[in-house]
């Protein structure tokens, strides 16, 4: 439950600073440089600073980039050019889990009582395949059983 605790702790933190959940506020208490521009979407560190590089496109795609490239500040420090595919596709999976769960927190489902695909649509403005996954790993953190 790595990713799972780690995203709620940052929330925690993010709640405390009284931060919104967008990628301005975000990125500043984190100091982070965010780059919008029209080719690509990937994080990466330039001398000596965190940037994220947002492709440009509408809020809600920009958010999804901009959280799954948080999932890479917080949980990889490996050069993805010089790694095997496998390696690549671990990161991959882990970077877009933690943007599902840091997109539509846990405790704001159970708070809200946000336990269908449609209400997490309508409240964080997801798509279907999203709110579902999303669904599938409340289950699964809940119940301990797996049905990713």
């Amino acid at each position: 439950m790595f990713i799972e605790d780690k995203v709620e702790s940052i929330l925690k933190t993010l709640t405390k600073f009284n931060i919104n959940l967008n990628i301005e506020e975000v990125s500043d208490l984190l100091d982070i440089f965010v780059v919008y521009n029209e080719y690509l979407s990937c994080y990466m560190q330039r001398k000596g600073h965190d940037v994220i590089y947002i492709k440009q496109s509408d809020e809600q795609t920009m958010w999804r980039s901009f959280t799954h490239e948080l999932g890479h500040y917080f949980l990889h420090s490996t050069n993805q050019h010089i790694m095997p595919d496998m390696f690549n596709e671990k990161q991959e999976h882990e970077a877009n889990k933690f943007s599902l769960l840091f997109r539509m927190p846990k405790d704001v489902i159970i708070e809200n009582e946000l336990y269908d695909e449609r209400s997490l649509i309508a409240y964080f403005n997801e798509d279907y395949e999203s709110a579902r996954n999303r669904l599938k790993l409340l289950f699964n953190q809940m119940t301990g059983d797996v049905v990713w």
